[in-house]
């Protein structure tokens, strides 16, 4: 075993023996067990709102991608991530990131980009654990960015500057708090103006109903409930596979252990995957090509992997970064074909 792998395998260890900060869901969208009284109530209220259907009379549009936002997050059930057909496409309007959903009410054109501007599609990522991951401290992710200089792996904390803090939900990790995440998703994915939003260019939308046309409670409450969202199960401990990821280099960047009780498999930071993942879109220090570390906790619940789905399997997944994770692929590739299929295995039961 590589003094790497070792270094790995000790870390576990010592996160494992002191005990998980919130205990693991029992199946996907259990949540904690752990919630006080107060807060189980705030989060029971807020799932009742994240599957609420809203209506135009309501606010919903006139742009839009769907009525509720459990009918993108159901797989493989309330919380979890959902498929291409429910993606976001995102463009790049005058240096800023912006939404052009796909919907549009009656009476209302759709977007559309302007002529030669970048679109990136986007689906719906999973919400399991995001209330561990939002507790972690700045210095817990931008202390540990993978750096592997011997790779060419070098990871980036995306400071969002408007909160002057780390980012670490999104794609490319440019939202930092779980309130900010949702204000801006009931805007952009279901045209639901709200005292949250942050951005000037959504506190109004067009259509006859007032803004806000959702109060601060309603925000407030589905971020309670997606706070108390369990994170997944561990799966079996896999000594040989655990070590061969660590060996590979892939630890350096899916980290096991972001801190005790997040073993999320992500360092939450942005590296660059290569060429064949450029949309065109930076996102504060993210570049084009610079993607959020993704989280490999829930994996055996996923059929299809990166931010588009582009990958099938989890072998063409590995295959396809590229930039900063190219020799740790070509690791990957030369591995014997017994080995290869013990760490998918292993990946497949996180």
């Amino acid at each position: 075993m590589s003094l790497n792998s070792m270094v790995w395998l000790t870390f576990a260890v010592a996160v494992a023996c002191r005990g998980p900060v919130q205990a693991p869901a029992r199946a996907a969208g259990d949540l904690r067990a752990d919630l006080p009284a107060a807060e189980l109530a705030r989060a029971q209220e807020g799932k009742a709102l994240f599957h609420k259907a809203y209506t135009p009379q309501e606010g919903l549009g006139p742009h839009f991608n769907f009525e509720s936002c459990g009918s993108c997050h159901d797989k493989p059930a309330s919380g979890g991530h959902g498929d291409a057909a429910h993606s976001a496409r995102l463009t790049r309007v005058d240096g800023d990131v912006d939404g052009l959903p796909l919907r549009h009410l009656p009476g209302h054109a759709p977007l559309v980009p302007r002529p030669g501007a970048p679109t990136s599609l986007h689906k719906p990522p999973p919400l399991y654990g995001l209330g561990l991951v939002e507790a972690l401290d700045d210095a817990a992710i931008a202390d540990h960015c993978g750096q592997a200089p011997e790779l060419g792996i070098a990871g980036i904390a995306n400071v969002n500057p408007g909160r002057q803090r780390v980012g670490r939900f999104g794609f490319k990790a440019h939202t930092v708090t779980l309130q900010d995440f949702i204000a801006n998703a009931l805007t952009l994915e279901m045209g639901l103006t709200n005292p949250l939003e942050r951005d000037p260019r959504h506190f109004t939308d067009g259509d006859a109903v007032a803004d806000p046309e959702v109060p601060t409670r309603t925000v407030e409450r589905i971020a309670d409930y997606v706070r108390a969202l369990a994170p997944p199960p561990p799966g079996a401990a896999h000594p040989a596979a655990e070590a061969q990821f660590a060996d590979l280099g892939c630890a350096h960047c899916h980290r096991p252990a972001t801190a005790p009780g997040v073993q999320a498999y992500s360092d939450f930071c942005v590296h660059d995957l290569g060429a064949a993942f450029d949309n065109r879109i930076p996102d504060f220090r993210a570049g084009p090509s610079h993607w959020r570390t993704a989280p490999l906790w829930g994996l055996r619940w996923r059929d299809r992997y990166f931010h588009d789905d582009r990958a099938g399997d989890l072998d063409a997944a590995i295959r396809m970064h590229g930039g900063e994770a190219a020799k740790v692929v070509e690791r990957y590739a030369a591995l014997a074909e017994g080995d290869r299929k013990t760490l998918l295995v292993w990946l497949n039961s996180l």
